[in-house]
């Protein structure tokens, strides 16, 4: 036993040839431990067949059934073995670790059994009990205990079932992880450390009758509440008019009063007005730092101030959630508070943080930040304005601004606005960042003006615009006579290049082609299209480019022609004892040649062969 392995039990079903077999005197044997062939006197735990111990030279040992029939493996082997093990151990041990188990319904459990070692009297092996046959039976005076395990594959739902039916407790031990180990190393394991859970539990009936009870009564209990508080339940709406108390007050005069005064669920639980407890809250969280502000705060700003109807101080989520299922628009205070502040994040006021925290977002800081700057905001304004204006002023010489007045300035309509500066500074952000702006970039636009009806917002700046319309004249002028020069100068050198490239590629001949029209130009001479513009130029350099490659090929053409008629002369002359006959072939028609000459037709190797053909085949005189 000390070298047989928990997995090797299973080798006959699995691989086909088992490592184990059982002894006579019933102990289990592994291949290695015993003779070869039948004088190893050992069969299956199985079916309990008679075994041969194969040991051969090329296979791996293993036992086979002696005389099985169609050569199928026993299917129980392993599990009988582990069995036979199991009931071995327990009844030399006669102890077991037993799982918990526990029943719930929701958040309500009830304890079957709690986890403990159980003490017994006798294991009994593979005996059927009722339509199943147990792994293992663990006997306690009359109280049975079925001990399944699980090795390759867990207890089937058909076992299961007929468990329950019997109504007998069972465990199902998971061996799966220990298959690797020795035997002698998995006592502990199948006692008390592997894995089990219940398949069956008699007490498991009891357990979850004791938990409809309870729940009946909560649910009677449950009832009740919701009735109480729907029949003492009075709903606030929020009021039409404004209110008068300090938070409400003080918010509107912040500019907060569009996120007061909001409809919510659960506005019944405080005895003050809607817009007077949100304001409350809603001012605490703005003043919060540290501690965080947190859902229970604001409604611990309402208990303090006496606002929480004690009707209400204690009613659970549950109970709320329920009664507003009835109809009713119901809430716990500090979902009360929690809608609200949801209403807040829904509009981006608010911002949710962990563990229920609350903080302000950047949007109702700057809101509440844009009405305190909207109360000092016109002399603050007015003082901005004079600052920039006098600045600007500063520039200009003293009979441009002797008669101008910041004040009048400021109360009347400037320039094309329609309004005065006075009105401007009222205005929102936008509007009065746009005046700003127009006077800021006055002097800029008067610099880059070319035209004198500019508006310049009512500031003496007329001066200033008259001299600079005149400056940008003269500069106009100048830089109008510069491009043409320069343009006249570009002309100029491009029409150089190409006479230049013309005749150093063509001599005498580049100067006529300069000046022929062309097709390749447009129908233009070469020289005007290059006088036109860079384009141009590209233009009628890339002619001369192409005439340049015809002249060469004309060249080269002329050279062969030269030659095969040297060539085709020359063998005339061979043909013929008289050379003016040979000269007069030559130059003779034939209609072999379509009309041509034998000189004109020769122009390459090709039409001089052609030529020779016709030349005599001997040495002639005529």
């Amino acid at each position: 036993m000390p070298t047989i392995r928990l997995g090797q039990l299973f080798a006959c079903t699995e691989k086909g040839g088992s490592l184990v077999a059982e002894a006579l005197d019933g102990g289990l044997m592994h291949i290695d431990d015993v003779p070869s062939g039948l004088a190893c006197n050992c069969i299956c735990p199985g079916c309990r067949g008679r075994m041969v111990a194969k040991k051969g030279k090329v296979k791996t040992h293993h036992f086979s059934h002696h005389a099985q029939q169609e050569g199928r493996p026993c299917l129980s082997a392993g599990e009988t073995a582990l069995h036979k093990f199991a009931k071995q151990l327990l009844n030399e041990r006669l102890e077991i670790a037993l799982p918990a188990m526990e029943v719930a319904e929701k958040e309500d459990r009830e304890i079957v059994v709690r986890a403990a070692k159980l003490k017994f009297e006798a294991a009994v092996l593979e005996k059927k009990d009722g339509q199943i046959v147990p792994d293992v039976v663990l006997l306690l005076r009359e109280r049975r205990l079925i001990v399944e395990f699980m090795v390759t594959h867990p207890c089937d739902e058909n076992k299961i079932g007929r468990i329950r039916s019997m109504d007998v407790g069972a465990i199902e031990i998971d061996l799966s992880q220990y298959r690797d180990l020795l035997l002698s190393e998995i006592g502990g394991c199948i006692l008390y450390d592997a894995p089990r859970s219940w398949l069956h539990n008699p007490r498991e009936r009891e357990a979850k009758e004791r938990l409809a009870r309870r729940a009946q009564q909560r649910a009677t209990e449950k009832d009740k509440q919701v009735e109480h508080f729907r029949s003492v339940y009075s709903h606030r709406l929020p009021s039409k008019m404004d209110g008068t108390g300090q938070h409400e007050v003080r918010a509107r005069h912040d500019g907060l009063g569009d996120i007061i005064n909001v409809k919510v669920d659960g506005a019944g639980c405080f005895t003050a007005a809607l817009a007077e407890w949100q304001a409350a809250v809603l001012q605490s969280l703005i003043a919060a730092t540290n501690p965080p502000f947190r859902t229970r705060t604001g409604v611990d700003v309402i208990r303090k101030k006496g606002w929480l109807n004690r009707k209400f101080a204690k009613v659970s989520d549950e109970i709320a959630k329920a009664v507003r299922e009835c109809g009713v628009p119901f809430n716990s205070p500090t979902k009360t508070v929690e809608a609200y502040l949801l209403h807040l994040q829904a509009k981006g006021f608010v911002q949710a943080g962990p563990t229920e925290t609350w903080r302000p977002t950047a949007l109702l800081r700057s809101r509440i930040e844009e009405i305190r700057e909207r109360r000092d905001r016109p002399a603050k304004r007015m003082a901005e304005v004079r600052e920039l204006v006098e600045g600007m002023l500063k520039c200009l010489p003293p009979e441009d601004t002797e008669n101008f007045l910041f004040e009048t300035w400021w109360n009347s309509k400037a320039g094309r606005q329609n309004s005065s500066p006075r009105e401007a500074a009222d205005s929102e952000v936008q509007q009065w960042q746009s005046f700003l702006h127009d006077i800021r970039n006055l002097t800029t636009k008067i610099r880059y003006s070319l035209q004198q009806g500019l508006d310049l917002i009512g500031l003496p700046f007329e001066g200033e615009l008259m001299r600079e319309v005149e400056r940008k004249r003269l500069e106009a002028a100048a830089r109008e006579l510069a491009e043409k020069e320069k343009a006249e100068a570009n002309k100029n050198i491009r029409m150089m290049r190409l006479r230049k490239r013309a005749l150093e590629q063509m001599g005498a001949d580049g100067e006529i082609w300069l000046t022929m029209e062309s097709p390749r130009t447009g129908g233009r001479a070469p020289i005007d299209v290059a006088a036109d513009s860079d384009a141009g130029y590209m233009e009628a350099d890339q002619a001369l480019d192409r005439r340049i490659r015809e002249i060469k090929a004309e060249v080269r053409a002329a050279e062969r022609k030269s030659k095969a008629v040297s060539e085709l002369t020359s063998l005339a002359q061979s043909k013929y004892f008289d050379s003016d006959r040979a000269a007069l072939w030559m130059r003779s028609k034939r209609p072999e040649l379509g009309g041509k000459s034998p000189e004109e037709f020769t122009v390459d190797t090709s039409t001089r062969e052609r030529c020779e053909e016709l030349l005599p085949a001997k040495r002639s005189r005529r």
